[in-house]
């Protein structure tokens, strides 16, 4: 992948980046539907697409640019792209201030006759200042938007609009054919199966599910595991859930010996959500190294506990089991 080429407006202090190509079958952000039109080739089976992308913001400052990243994607695989901004709100007297965490999984695909299609998946999180937040905060929100593109074709796409600050975030996608990217035959790709079981409290493990993945030399695949889990009500009869979202990230390093050498990473978190109290985060962001051969499985256990039975739950065990084929 080509390093990022960034423009940041003057008035963006807060501003980071992360746009990777991620060579896997990427689990989709949570709620969002596969459209039956989209193709899906193996990652790696096609020459890679060439990836322009520009953050556009609208706020009290009026229209600028959030920055600017280019990347090379294979069709099939999956560009994650990352920032934290601020939009201020256009009142004249102590306007709201809505920071911003966007997070776009950016997949690309073949469309006959056309320079590709592109499918972004975005999820925004937000922290308002300035103006009342419900007691359970702001939940996260998720837009899915597929566009065709012709070669040269510039496509806006809004991703985020806010009732509080009346700004908008969107982002201008462009496509075509990467120069010279790497022959698919010549790259060196390692086929993950990872298998994901869960256990609550006392009770046993019950598999969640088994996804394929695939990566090569250097990149990395994501899997995603997301899940709203009902809760007994808490005081006053208040409805809650328990909020799981983890990402599975795997990174083959080396290959030696007949063996694989690889970065695994378990990240994000379990939260308490209640109607009628603050969200109560558990943060997740587990890391090790495993060298397997051929076939060999590598067993990860996790164990998230809560701060106590008032939450309406004790203890999350997540149980991935990681094998890779080369």
């Amino acid at each position: 992948m080509n390093g990022p080429r960034l423009a940041l407006h003057p008035a963006v202090v807060e501003m980071v980046i992360l746009l990777a190509a991620l060579n896997g079958a990427a689990a989709p952000l949570p709620h969002s539907a596969s459209r039956p039109e989209d193709p899906a080739p193996t990652p790696g089976t096609a020459p890679a697409v060439r990836i322009a992308l520009e953050t556009i913001a609208v706020d009290r400052r009026g229209t600028w640019s959030a920055g600017s990243d280019v990347a090379d994607v294979f069709p099939g695989s999956t560009g994650v792209l990352e920032k934290s901004l601020t939009l201020i709100g256009r009142q004249e007297k102590n306007p709201p201030r809505e920071m911003l965490k966007m997070r776009a999984r950016i997949t690309p695909s073949l469309a006959p006759g056309a320079a590709c299609r592109i499918r972004v998946e975005a999820e925004t999180k937000r922290v308002v200042s300035g103006a009342r937040e419900p007691a359970a905060g702001a939940r996260p929100d998720r837009k899915t938007v597929t566009v065709t593109l012709q070669e040269g074709e510039d496509r806006l796409i809004e991703i985020y609009s806010s009732s509080l600050t009346e700004g908008r975030l969107a982002l201008k996608v462009r496509c075509g054919p990467a120069e010279g990217a790497a022959d698919p035959a010549d790259l060196r790709l390692v086929d993950f199966s990872l298998a994901i079981a869960r256990a609550v409290d006392e009770q046993p493990l019950q598999a969640l599910k088994t996804d394929s993945l695939q990566a090569m030399l250097g990149r990395e695949a994501t899997d995603l595991v997301s899940f709203n889990v009902p809760l007994p009500e808490g005081d006053g009869g208040a409805r809650r859930y328990r909020r799981e979202h983890l990402e599975v990230v795997i990174s083959p390093t080396l290959m030696s010996g007949g063996r694989v050498q690889v970065d695994i990473r378990v990240q994000g978190e379990l939260a308490t959500v209640s109607a009628a109290a603050p969200s109560m985060s558990h943060p997740v962001d587990h890391r090790e190294t495993a060298v397997l051969a051929s076939g060999e499985a590598r067993a990860i256990d996790l164990t998230i506990r809560s701060t106590g039975t008032e939450e309406g739950w004790t203890v999350v065990r997540y149980h991935f089991d990681l094998s890779g084929r080369f």
